[in-house]
């Protein structure tokens, strides 16, 4: 009798680091984490069809969620260029207010030995005139005798009394030297008196004294006196009000200061009594508001054109949504804003609309306009609190970039939060998918294995039969 041969079939068990394998018999196959199911059986290939196929329609979900996202994160990126825009057009009518406010005017004066002048905002351009009739005086007084400055008989700081115009005022220094006290005088009664303490002796035999004067114009009495009530001040100047006339108004007005306030926004130092009339020429520089002007319209159009890149055939990630326009609206109430001054439209400033939207500023016209009718210009522009132009505009514009309420600002927040919210759920979809997957490598592994196994053996048992008839035909033809 021949040998028997044996024809058994290779089974090669994959090295793959990978939990969920799972062998039986002498067949194996494995799962891993990249989705590929490795197994041994004839089968493997339907089995990893399987595993694409239940992945693939669970990850349908989640596709739709990342293409939300990316949807979102478009939105989000354009809303924050249009921001920019008008974030940008914002601080451009800033500018204007600023060349309409205090700093942007000058003022020339007749005398200006007599009187200096101040601006502020809500001054208007004309000519003002004072008449200084008396600068006035300040009240003055010395210490008669040299000043003492030992302690008390208890050894410590005396206590003094700073009489002011009839009241009086106690303090303690913390020595009774004449710069000590004075320098307390000035910190506790600064508002009322000056005090200084000055030698008016020589360096080699100093003689200190305390000079008091007082901060107001005008008559009054200034002292210091010892705990015993005795008073230590000789009176200097009686002081005087300051008097002065405006317009030729024939009223003297008296004052305690020498800086008076003469209109809205301008104020006035009186330096010396005048010979008569100063004149206080204010003026505003059309240079400032031409330069704002200009930027103004550029700002504009910036932001006009990203919120047109948002309409038509090639129209932008925010096509279709509602904040286009409420921007719109917003933009067209600036450039269209109108009054019943003698100014009325923004183009008799310079600043013309054209049908595509945009501004086009001609400085001629604003030096024309600014020229003839000045104060007619500053009353269309008016301010960002007190009405005109720049009140409607600078409202219009908060209610776009005010950081809790703004359109723009809660917009972008509320894309930011939707995005968050996707990302969130799209992770947790992403975990529940590869849990399914892998459960599903585990399944179709054990599977595989069971397969792999009854193959073999039905291989083996082939093998023997066909041996065994092998055998038999050799017997019988021996």
């Amino acid at each position: 009798m021949g040998t028997i041969s044996s024809s058994l079939p290779t089974t090669t068990t994959n090295s793959i680091s990978n939990t969920g394998s799972s062998s039986s018999g002498s067949g194996s196959s494995t799962s891993n984490p990249t989705g590929i199911f490795t197994g041994t059986s004839a089968y493997s290939q339907d089995f990893q069809n399987v595993i694409n196929r239940a992945v693939a329609i669970a990850s349908l979900p989640i596709t739709l969620l990342t293409n939300q996202q990316t949807t979102l994160t478009n939105q989000s990126n354009e809303l924050s260029t249009i921001d920019t825009k008008f974030t940008e057009l914002q601080t451009a009518i800033q500018g204007i207010a600023d060349a309409m406010s205090g700093s942007s005017y000058q003022t020339t004066i007749s005398d200006p030995t007599s009187v200096s002048a101040s601006v502020s905002d809500g001054v208007q351009e004309g000519v003002y005139s004072i008449n200084v009739e008396n600068v006035g005086s300040y009240a003055t007084s010395l210490t008669t005798n040299t000043w003492d400055s030992t302690a008390g008989p208890s050894g410590n700081p005396s206590t003094y009394s700073l009489m002011v115009g009839g009241q009086s005022y106690s303090f303690t220094p913390s020595d009774n030297s004449a710069a000590t006290v004075a320098s307390t005088i000035n910190s506790q009664y600064g508002n009322m008196v000056n005090a200084t303490a000055v030698n008016v002796g020589s360096a080699s035999s100093p003689n200190y004294k305390i000079s008091l004067q007082s901060t107001s114009l005008g008559a009054t009495t200034l002292d210091i006196q010892n705990s015993s009530g005795t008073g230590l001040q000789t009176p200097g100047q009686g002081g005087e009000e300051a008097q002065y006339e405006v317009d030729n108004s024939g009223v003297t007005v008296q004052s305690t200061s020498r800086t008076a306030t003469i209109a809205t926004g301008l104020s006035i130092d009186m330096l010396a009594n005048s010979d008569g009339p100063v004149d206080v020429t204010v003026t505003r520089s059309t240079a400032a508001l031409n330069s704002a002007l200009s930027t103004f319209a550029d700002a504009y159009n910036a932001a006009a054109t990203e919120l047109g890149n948002q309409h038509g055939q090639s129209a932008g990630s925010l096509q279709g949504q509602s904040i286009l326009n409420s921007l719109s609206q917003a933009l067209a109430s600036i450039s269209t804003y109108s009054s019943s001054d003698s100014i009325g439209y923004l183009k008799n400033l310079g600043l013309d609309l054209g049908k595509d939207g945009q501004l086009t500023y001609t400085a001629m016209t604003l030096l024309g306009a600014d020229f003839s009718d000045s104060a007619g210009v500053a009353t269309f522009l008016g301010s960002a609190t007190g009405g005109g132009f720049l009140k409607a505009a600078t409202d219009t514009l908060n209610n776009l970039e005010d950081p809790s309420t703004g359109l723009i600002k809660t917009s972008e927040t509320d894309l930011q939060s939707q995005i968050s919210n996707l990302g969130t759920t799209i992770t947790d979809k992403q975990n529940k998918v590869s849990d399914l997957q892998l459960q599903l490598q585990n399944q179709m592994a054990r599977a595989d294995a069971s397969i792999a196994s009854m193959e073999q053996q039905y291989s083996y048992l082939n093998s023997m039969f066909a041996a065994m008839q092998t055998a038999d035909q050799m017997y019988a033809n021996g």
